[in-house]
């Protein structure tokens, strides 16, 4: 799949794409084979572009395919680095713009991993090393920016792609759980209406009350999306067709019935409370810093704010 990419190179639009193919031309070797039978207005530059993706894919050079491959055949990418892929969804503190990340879920090499604030959040940097290619939905507008600010890193040090795009450029519109409807894809019965809105509200009732059922709830709904991606990204690039079902069983356990404090979806929209006065404080410490130094930094702060002892965490 990946070696059919040629919309990337220069002078090959859908007319003269159309044409390539119905001269037998679909995949790099194809071109190379073929070199007599190319328009003269785009041949040269063609040969070299399919020899360079040649030479890419024999060094396994991935971030070579995200630079150049044009947004409709990105999925491509994705379906040759399938098994390497680490799907992964941030939650946050708030809905407004700046609001600290709380938790953090990947599908990482075969199972899930789980990343909160105030227990491990900045595990989430080791396992970054580890990563060979981050898969989000609408990561490149919300999950990365927010990951950099909140780590006050200047990369992810890994390639990453946006699976809203792939959806988008083949037909799919909307948000992530839209999408999944027109998929026929049923998130679990206690999740169904979940949002974003309420993941405010769980993460505010873990903090404010203690509420472990509240924290459980939440790495739930986190992990459910992440694994949405999965279903998603299968059936998208023809790599999984797994019913819904077999990955839900890869989820957490749905825990008892949570009582949420009125109080929560009010604080939501404070945009000055102390989450500011502590993402400025953290901004001022911060800098391009190993996992091992943010740590560090973070852990002076978590000091110098103590924050009250959950039970069971």
């Amino acid at each position: 799949m990946i070696t059919e990419a040629l919309q990337h190179c220069p002078g090959i639009g859908p007319a003269r794409l159309a044409m390539l193919h119905a001269e037998g031309m679909r995949t790099w070797s194809d071109v190379l084979a073929s070199q007599d039978r190319i328009p003269a207005a785009c041949r040269t530059e063609l040969i070299a572009e399919c020899g360079r993706c040649q030479a890419a894919l024999a060094e396994d050079n991935l971030d070579y395919f995200l630079a150049c491959f044009t947004p409709r055949d990105r999925w491509r990418i994705l379906h040759h680095y399938f098994d390497q892929a680490t799907f992964f969804d941030i939650e946050t503190e708030g809905l407004h713009h700046g609001a600290p990340i709380t938790t953090i879920v990947c599908w990482h090499q075969g199972r899930l991993r789980t990343f909160v604030e105030h227990e491990n959040l900045d595990d989430f940097l080791t396992l970054l090393e580890e990563v060979t290619l981050l898969v989000s939905f609408n990561g490149s507008t919300f999950d990365v920016p927010r990951v950099l600010d909140a780590f006050h890193i200047p990369a992810l040090g890994c390639g990453h792609l946006d699976l809203r795009w792939s959806c988008y450029h083949q037909g799919y519109r909307g948000g992530l759980k839209e999408i999944a409807s027109q998929m026929a894809i049923h998130r679990p019965a206690d999740l169904a209406d979940a949002d974003g809105q309420f993941a405010v509200e769980l993460w505010l009732a873990w903090q404010a009350n203690h509420d472990r059922a509240a924290r459980d709830q939440l790495i739930r709904y986190c992990a459910a999306d992440v694994l949405l991606l999965v279903i998603l990204a299968g059936r998208l690039t023809g790599r999984g067709e797994e019913p819904a079902e077999r990955w839900w069983r890869q989820l957490p356990p749905r825990p008892p019935a949570l009582s949420l404090p009125a109080s929560a979806v009010a604080n939501t929209s404070n945009n000055n409370g102390p989450e500011k006065t502590a993402q400025r404080v953290q901004g001022a410490l911060f800098g391009s810093s190993s996992p091992s130094q943010l740590r560090g930094r973070r852990a002076r702060i978590a000091a110098a704010n103590p924050q009250p002892e959950h039970a069971g965490s």
